[in-house]
């Protein structure tokens, strides 16, 4: 990236900190408008900015680039202290879809029995999507979340997917290293 594009999406970024709504709802559409340029500095200001507006200007923008790159500063803002900026993130992480499946299951095994903006994040994004052969399993997840809990039937198999995943991946390696077609 030249130093002239970085300099204009410092400027972009520094809308979303604006008072002023207009401000920064324009900076937020530029922002869009530059792709997965934009998203490193998103992705600080997510995590980082202390205005709830920026924070929320930068989850809406996320959700609209869906870049996988933003997948784990999403994971982390799932936990925001503001409720809204917490929906943006679960809903950028559901546009990711199937992208997001893999990381999202592993914050719920490690940090859904302890939080509960995780758990209902985790729910939101698995809510109506698609899963094809691992469509059983996700829906005991889906159930398990349903309330606010993660029982252990949600946790079993939020793991199994896990495994199932990793499987895949390395059925998916050996069969390229043997020169076969994966797909």
């Amino acid at each position: 990236m030249t130093t002239e594009k970085c300099a204009v999406i410092d400027e972009l970024l520094a809308m979303l900190q604006h008072r002023d709504g207009l401000v920064r709802q324009k900076g937020r559409r530029l922002l869009v408008e530059e792709g997965g340029a934009a998203v490193p500095g998103l992705c600080r200001i997510l995590l980082n900015s202390p205005s709830k507006d920026a924070r929320w200007g930068a989850a809406k923008a996320l959700g609209e680039i869906l870049d996988p790159d933003s997948v784990p500063a999403l994971l982390d803002a799932l936990e925001d202290r503001n409720s809204d900026v917490a929906w943006l993130a679960a809903v950028a992480l559901k546009g990711l879809g199937r992208e997001a499946w893999k990381p999202v299951l592993q914050r719920l095994v490690e940090r859904g029995v302890d939080s509960v903006a995780v758990r209902d994040g985790v729910h939101h994004v698995f809510v109506g999507q698609k899963f094809d052969r691992y469509e059983e399993l996700f829906a005991t997840v889906v159930r398990s979340l349903e309330f606010g809990e993660l029982d252990e039937a949600g946790s079993m198999a939020a793991a199994e997917i896990l495994k199932r995943m990793l499987n895949d991946l390395w059925q998916e390696c050996r069969d390229m290293g043997e020169g076969g077609d994966p797909g």
